[in-house]
């Protein structure tokens, strides 16, 4: 039988082999073209079956996929409970947001904290003592959260002219913990402090300060112990900062925008540096630093290191080539997330 420019075999073998359904208008030569209308009805009906069966097995294995990779997640967001703002100071920018392990049991009391004391990251944001705010740096720390690690976000006073506020306030902060671990059952020797740019500073500041007995009104290196610093490209050394500053980027000079009008300029720098407070008693630091940071240029972080090494001090300076100020490739991040953890240790 002869359909158009197709034989009746070529035809059905089209259809049967590809699953194509051609148009193609037929001229019908002899009077059986009614059966092989008939088996080219059917045959396409065949093709829209095998094209069906192919879909329902493609979603088929999407479905057991996704059932595997949903069971084979360890869910965790659930084991933490949320205190936001909680002051520690008179001032409204005086809060802290803490984020504690444990488990929820329904009413009357709905959350329990962990039996076990975890240990706590302390989490200070940066933008040069001005800018900024505690709720936009989450994803800094949603790792330690994902590891079991309690966290206290904290926020502080800020702006220019503010010096040396925003200092004193996490030196405050590190002493409301102290006095306050216990009711949320913070483990008292497994601190680690971290924080980004003027955040990195001032986490250098209150890990270093409270490895120094007596060295401040609020130490509290007697109630607890500060295990490592994880500094994120922090300013260590004011006064050489600010002259640099000063000299190639004088319209973003965060330094003396924070001590303007202040006319103890030269002891707010040494009081408030933390290459000042390093000895051999210091805790752990990490830094994070690319080399092509013009803000926080790549010598604060060598003169850090430099003087940790002198001393005997554990530490690690990751050098990230190419990378700027929070300007990172995803390689990188990956590296340096690898990296905090290696350091500090991975689970509790």
């Amino acid at each position: 039988m002869s359909f158009g420019l197709f034989t009746e075999n070529d035809h059905l073998l089209s259809i049967l082999t590809t699953g194509a359904l051609p148009f193609t208008f037929f001229f019908v030569s002899n009077k059986n073209s009614l059966v092989g209308f008939r088996i080219v009805i059917i045959s396409i009906g065949l093709s829209f079956i095998q094209i069906a069966c192919k879909q329902i097995k493609k979603d088929e294995q999407s479905r057991a996929l996704a059932k595997s990779d949903v069971f084979s997640t360890q869910f965790w967001a659930h084991h933490y409970s949320m205190e936001m703002d909680v002051p520690y100071g008179d001032d409204p920018d005086q809060r802290l947001d803490i984020y504690t392990h444990g488990k929820y049991i329904g009413e009357p009391s709905w959350f329990t904290r962990s039996k076990d004391k975890k240990p706590t990251l302390v989490w200070i944001h940066g933008g040069g003592w001005r800018y900024g705010n505690k709720e936009t740096d989450a994803w800094f720390f949603t790792h330690f959260l994902e590891r079991g690690w309690n966290v206290v976000n904290v926020e502080y006073r800020k702006g220019v002219g503010t010096a040396p506020d925003a200092a004193e306030d996490v030196l405050t902060v590190m002493e409301w913990i102290g006095d306050n671990a216990e009711t949320y059952r913070l483990d008292t020797n497994t601190f680690v402090v971290s924080g980004a740019a003027s955040g990195g500073h001032l986490a250098l500041l209150a890990g270093l300060v409270n490895s120094v007995p007596n060295s401040h009104p609020s130490y509290v290196g007697n109630k607890i112990r500060i295990h490592a610093i994880v500094n994120w490209y922090g300013v260590t050394d004011l006064q050489k900062i600010e002259t640099y500053l000063s000299s190639y980027l004088p319209n973003q000079n965060f330094v003396s925008n924070w001590v303007k009008g202040k006319e103890n300029i030269s002891e707010i720098y040494r009081k408030y540096s933390p290459i000042y407070y390093i000895t051999e008693n210091a805790p752990s630091i990490l830094t994070i630093q690319g080399d092509m940071d013009t803000l926080t240029p790549y010598d604060q972080a060598e003169l850090l290191h430099e003087k940790l090494e002198s001393l005997g001090v554990t530490n690690q300076l990751l050098t990230l080539k190419g990378g700027t100020h929070l300007g990172f490739t995803e390689e990188q991040f990956q590296l340096i997330f690898k990296t905090i953890f290696a350091f500090v240790g991975d689970n509790p």
